[in-house]
């Protein structure tokens, strides 16, 4: 996610910094995609399963089975649908996510019912999966150093997208919790016709590998695949940015309102860090700082229970924002450097499994501990940190050292 220059030579002061690597406008076209998809997703995604128990008057239980189906659909599919996407186009595999994710949210707008919700959410799930594996695919198969600036870029544009989505999802609920989902159903098929009419060969050219040679490519990257559960344990602290972050802002705020703050001081705060962690990475390279990140974000975390009040929260939720998104791109930079233009929407698709999968066991940690409270849950979850960081230190010791330079 960021831009690289000679982190070995810069880190020693031998030789001046590079400038930035250059993108052409079709990649800051597919950044524009990347803020206003996010932006569309999160103006939605929130609400929907309020939306389900009131306007579409499902069962607590039928509103969390949908939920499951949708989360499985995105995060497990992956594995499936990424190799087809290197063997028949990147590109396509964009303009299909979209026009899926558009026809979910119109098809929930104009009311369904309870079986054909499933459906709909599967198409959800599916359709984010599909999107992912394209979109990541043509940013991971750029030259290296526009790849890696193009990653930080990518970051900055989803934040935007992660504050103006639910801002916006917000005021259109007051009228009518239709409202969102309508219109982002109207913005990703808008968003699938300007894909299908894109033509830059940059977003377009793609280089064929076939099914097996894809899963062949990752399955002997071992270093890789141990990155990948390493950081298990860290994305289960990450999904407590949806789970217990925002039940307690809500119950320190005394209002279910406040829960809606925790995302938006991460968006803010990680849109803002994101100009700073290049030349971070650049100093210590992008393992140092997932190391350095890892111990910032268990801190935050093992701090809630002994801090009072909701401003002491929110300064916690902005330090956790911190190293999450330093993480994140450190993180993606290293997955890019493994696939090194081969198989990439397969290698993102691992990389978001191990996402999927600590996310979900976050999630469904994150309201234990919030119910539980006290010091000592809140410093139980901010531990395991410590389990992400003894997976990288045996990562550290299999990585070939060309993965942690640059070339």
């Amino acid at each position: 996610m960021s831009n690289m220059p000679n982190i070995s030579a810069a880190a020693e002061g031998s030789q001046a910094p590079e400038k930035p690597a250059s993108l052409s406008p079709a990649l800051w076209r597919l950044l524009s995609l990347q803020g206003m998809m996010n932006a569309s997703h999160f103006m939605a995604m929130p609400l929907l399963a309020v939306y389900c128990t009131t306007a579409l008057s499902m069962s607590a239980s039928s509103t969390g089975f949908m939920l499951a189906v949708y989360f499985l659909a995105a995060r497990v599919t992956p594995i499936a649908v990424a190799p087809f996407a290197d063997r028949y186009g990147l590109w396509p595999a964009v303009v299909l996510g979209l026009l899926l994710r558009g026809a979910g949210f119109l098809g929930l707008t104009y009311g369904a019912d309870e079986t054909f919700t499933y459906l709909l959410a599967a198409a959800l799930g599916l359709g984010t999966s599909i999107y992912e594996a394209g979109a990541y695919g043509v940013i991971g198969v750029q030259e290296q150093k526009i790849r890696e600036r193009l990653i930080v870029l990518n970051a900055q544009s989803l934040n935007i997208g992660c504050v103006a989505g639910p801002l916006a999802g917000a005021g259109l609920a007051v009228f009518d919790l239709a409202l969102p989902m309508l219109l982002s159903g109207i913005l990703f098929l808008a968003l699938g016709l300007w894909a299908i009419l894109e033509r830059a060969p940059e977003l377009r050219t793609h280089v064929k590998q076939s099914v097996a040679a894809s899963y062949g490519s990752l399955l002997a990257d071992k270093p890789y695949l141990l990155l990948c559960l390493a950081l298990v344990p860290w994305w289960a602290l990450f999904a407590q940015l949806f789970a217990a972050f925002p039940l307690e802002a809500a119950t320190r705020g005394g209002n279910g309102s406040w829960a809606s703050s925790v995302l938006i001081v991460n968006g803010v705060v990680g849109f803002l860090v994101l100009f700073l962690v290049p030349a971070m990475i650049r100093a210590i390279g992008p393992l140092k700082l997932i190391f350095a990140a890892l111990a910032t974000g268990g801190i935050s975390v093992a701090g809630v229970g002994p801090a009072s009040g909701l401003l002491e929260l929110l300064v916690l939720v902005a330090l956790f924002s911190c190293a999450e998104i330093a993480v994140l791109t450190s993180s993606e930079i290293l997955v890019g450097r493994h696939a090194g233009g081969q198989a990439v929407a397969t290698y993102f698709a691992v990389f978001n499994m191990s996402w999927g999968l600590g996310g979900a066991l976050g999630g469904a940690v994150g309201p234990l501990v919030a119910e539980a409270g006290g010091t000592s849950s809140w410093l139980w979850l901010g531990s395991i940190a410590l389990v992400s960081m003894a997976g990288l230190a045996l990562y550290r010791m299999m990585v070939p050292s060309k993965i942690l330079q640059d070339v």
